[in-house]
């Protein structure tokens, strides 16, 4: 009898991802994602949009001291967002595990499920972190490309940020079977809010 080969990369690859999807149906990552995603992106984009008005009425001498705010306030929600939902969601799925275990009678220290529990923490706090960071940097990507002028770096930035929200509108319209074109919309409006707020904030500080 010849003895057992290892396993090659591709059959190692592969074995691997049928057992993160496995984790994945077992903790329900993709619905809890998708809620961070969209609710953290949400927060990415508003808190740029308002960084963009402040900049603008405060008069910014260039992209980069745009950028920079910008992109400090963009690093800062996304730490804070992955270590506070790591945090989070480790002590919650850590609770269950224990009350699970003290129904079953039983360590579940090293079953899928606690393995499945780790995957979650770790996969959702990453979506948590990174998704206010990419929504931010898209709104400040015109003034990271060079436009012809900052005054069209600060319109094509709040054109995105609205993109943006839009676009978001429609991805829980989806999640939420509801009106598309409506679910955007309120998601505008919001945007439209924290214009109307920011700008009042700035003349209200003269």
């Amino acid at each position: 009898m010849s003895p057992k080969t290892a396993p090659g990369p591709a059959a190692w690859l592969r074995s691997r991802i049928e057992t993160l999807r496995h984790y994945h149906r077992v903790a329900e990552v993709g619905k809890i994602a998708r809620r961070y995603f969209a609710m953290n992106a949400f927060d990415g984009v508003l808190t740029t949009l308002g960084v963009l008005v402040g900049s603008y009425l405060g008069h910014a001498h260039s992209a980069h001291q745009v950028v920079a705010v910008g992109l400090g306030a963009a690093v800062a929600m996304g730490v804070s967002g992955f270590y506070g939902s790591y945090l989070i969601e480790r002590a919650e799925r850590d609770r269950s595990l224990r009350e699970l275990e003290d129904v079953t009678l039983s360590s579940l220290e090293d079953s899928d499920i606690a393995a499945a529990s780790t995957y979650a923490t770790i996969v959702i706090a990453c979506v948590d972190g990174v998704s206010p960071f990419i929504a931010a940097a898209l709104v400040l990507a015109p003034f990271l490309v060079g436009f012809t002028s900052l005054h069209s770096a600060y319109i094509a930035g709040v054109a995105i940020a609205f993109v943006e929200l839009f676009a978001l509108g429609i991805f829980l319209g989806r999640v939420s079977r509801q009106r598309l074109v409506w679910s955007g919309m309120k998601l505008a409006v919001a945007g439209v809010l924290c214009l109307v707020l920011s700008a009042l904030l700035d003349y209200g500080l003269r």
